[in-house]
């Protein structure tokens, strides 16, 4: 390792950030794969499944609650570690839950938890830090997430490979006790003067956009950066039939589509395709370790053929993906699920195309201020992502599994022909080259 790497790591990572690969493993895979498959296994109604995952993408709804609340009262800290004694509480409960009611006020607790700790973790970097680290900290800080997926997808195809979904729950809840003790320990100390005047709003995002991020299940809901305001909600008459305005509708589309999915693929692959959900969980682990490398690769690709063709290029690679799995509904043969788990990582290894260029063409094209452009743009995927996991449960009723790629078709193909539509401006000089070259 080269002492210039070692000086970068010393700068831009800070103990704490454990707390916050062991909050990967959790939420972004042990939550997602055991949930869904325990409800169905305790409820045997598939409707059950997708009203629990709507209201745990509810309980991160209230991420700018937490935002607020830890700026007002500089409470950080506090709100850090009760995200977490939360998170475990909910987990430790979820299986002792006996009826559909106390199944979502439990999801609830575990999504506010979950959004209450990534909140903060972001203020952590911003207001405790100089605004010249912030864009490496926060890289650094979603990829120690990123690897605490990885390995807790691995831990998660154990679990799910043996039907332990209890067992795997609450071994997600014992990983919290160290999670809670490094942060008790590694933590910015909290002193009235102690806590800058940055706030998420202030970011220069077009700036962070161009660093790597890894979000939740591929392409969820939460993200670092700004929530929605009321400036930005008096601007949407103005910005719909705008670039960015039909950018806007394609990210909520595309959010709209595959919500259904990411709340039921163990339970899709499993039963409409014949893979298990232990290689389900291994496939996407791969996948997803395979990811962390194409957030940089796909900021070079947006450098050179052109940020709006590279995001057109994501919605292709996700819908083939979605095609194939649709068409293996009508398909038997053999190596069916090889095919579909093909398809799968295709739709994985899309989100990073997406993230990036997302992301960027946001901050390149918005009429508005940035900080208002980004609350449309994480509000979109957010709003999109509940009412699509609320009307999936419905759906899967009704339809069957082969109702998740049939929403993931049409969601993704109109979202790709409304970004026909999306017109970017060559980048300027304070752009994506110059953020290669500081790499």
């Amino acid at each position: 390792m080269s002492n210039k790497l070692i000086t970068t790591i010393h700068k831009s990572v800070a103990v704490w950030y454990g707390s916050y690969a062991i909050l990967g493993a959790v939420t972004a895979a042990l939550v997602p794969v055991l949930l869904p498959l325990m409800i169905r296994m305790l409820s045997h109604r598939l409707a059950d499944v997708g009203w629990v995952m709507g209201v745990y993408n509810l309980g991160i709804l209230t991420s700018p609650f937490w935002g607020d609340l830890a700026d007002k009262k500089h409470i950080h800290r506090s709100i850090f570690i009760g995200g977490f004694i939360i998170l475990l509480i909910g987990l430790v409960a979820m299986p002792f839950g006996k009826s559909l009611s106390e199944w979502l006020g439990l999801a609830f607790v575990i999504g506010a938890g979950t959004a209450a700790i990534a909140t903060v973790a972001s203020l952590f970097v911003v207001e405790f830090n100089p605004q010249s680290e912030w864009a490496s900290r926060i890289g650094w800080l979603q990829s120690f997430n990123g690897f605490g997926q990885t390995i807790g997808l691995l831990l998660a195809a154990v679990f799910s490979g043996r039907e332990a979904f209890s067992a795997g729950l609450w071994t997600g809840a014992a990983l919290l006790v160290p999670a809670i003790i490094i942060g008790l320990l590694g933590l910015p100390s909290q002193t009235p003067g102690g806590i800058r005047k940055h706030h998420l709003h202030h970011l220069d995002y077009h700036k962070l956009a161009k660093f790597r991020r890894v979000e939740f299940l591929g392409g969820g809901i939460f993200r670092h950066s700004h929530h929605l305001n009321l400036a930005a909600i008096r601007n949407i008459g103005k910005l719909i039939f705008t670039a960015f305005g039909y950018f806007i509708l394609s990210w909520f589309i595309m959010a709209l589509g595959v919500a259904a999915f990411f709340a039921y693929f163990p339970l899709a692959m499993k039963s409409a395709y014949d893979v298990a959900p232990g290689v389900t969980s291994l496939v996407y682990a791969v996948a997803g370790g395979v990811g962390i490398v194409l957030y940089t690769v796909s900021t070079r690709l947006a450098t050179r053929f052109g940020v709006a063709k590279v995001y057109r290029w994501g919605l292709l690679l996700r819908l083939i993906g979605f095609c194939m799995l649709l068409a293996l509904i009508f398909i038997h043969f053999p190596a069916r699920a090889i095919v579909a788990s093909v398809a799968f990582i295709m739709i994985i290894l899309a989100w990073p195309i997406l993230s990036v260029t997302g992301t960027t063409i946001t901050a390149d094209i918005t009429p508005v201020s940035q900080g208002e452009a980004m609350g449309l743009f994480n509000a979109s995927a957010a709003v999109g992502t509940v009412l699509g996991t609320f009307l999936g449960g419905p759906l899967v009723l009704f339809l069957g599994y082969s109702a998740v790629s049939i929403t993931g078709v049409a969601g993704v193909a109109i979202s790709l022909v409304l970004a026909y539509f999306i017109r970017v401006p060559a980048p300027s000089e304070d752009s994506m080259t110059q953020q290669e070259e500081k790499r």
